[in-house]
């Protein structure tokens, strides 16, 4: 027979804070359990936002290569509104003018760089690109998948990948970060 045992409440950080000092655990430790439990932190999960990280460069990247943002400017600059409404409406508008979504999908998914993460990310599994395709489309658009899309998340991916090749800019770090990230995705 299995022994039950009462597990203790925890009314209040305080509290929460003793407990763990009494069980000698570290905040590190404690971080990476939370990290792990919340935000679930397999390789399937940091294979996900490396491809949704992905999918936002290149979105990124067609508003510079199709001089999107010029156009966008020339449209705010006649805007009245201010602050946020303002940010917003800009927003709005660089959406426009962007590419379809799954046309940005299949230029990432045929991409070398694409490719080579899948292979380093998924070792056993062979390659289909319209399977991919189709799946990532999918995935984008799962609204389950909102709480991925934050840019508090988009911001430590890239503080991270700063520290490997030291020129990124965090662009998921300011007021707008929410805005963007909806207006890409």
């Amino acid at each position: 027979m299995e022994e039950k045992t009462d597990i203790e409440k925890v009314n209040s950080y305080e509290q929460l804070v003793e407990k763990l000092k009494k069980w000698e655990v570290s905040p590190q430790e404690t971080w990476d359990l939370i990290q792990k439990i919340k935000f679930n932190t397999s390789n399937k999960t940091i294979w996900k936002m490396r491809k949704f990280h992905m999918y936002i460069e290149h979105r990124g990247m067609s508003l510079i290569n199709d001089k999107v943002l010029d156009k966008v400017d020339i449209i705010s600059n006649k805007s009245k509104l201010m602050g946020k409404a303002h940010m917003v409406e800009y927003f709005k508008n660089v959406k426009k003018f962007l590419p379809k979504r799954v046309d940005t999908i299949k230029k990432l998914v045929e991409s070398d760089g694409y490719k080579n993460r899948y292979k380093f990310f998924n070792k056993n599994k062979k390659f289909d690109t319209r399977l991919e395709i189709k799946n990532l489309e999918k995935l984008i658009a799962d609204k389950r998948q909102d709480k991925f899309w934050d840019p508090y998340l988009f911001s430590k991916m890239e503080e991270t990948m700063s520290k490997v090749d030291g020129k990124r800019k965090n662009i998921f770090d300011g007021p707008w970060a929410e805005e963007l990230l909806r207006a890409l995705r």
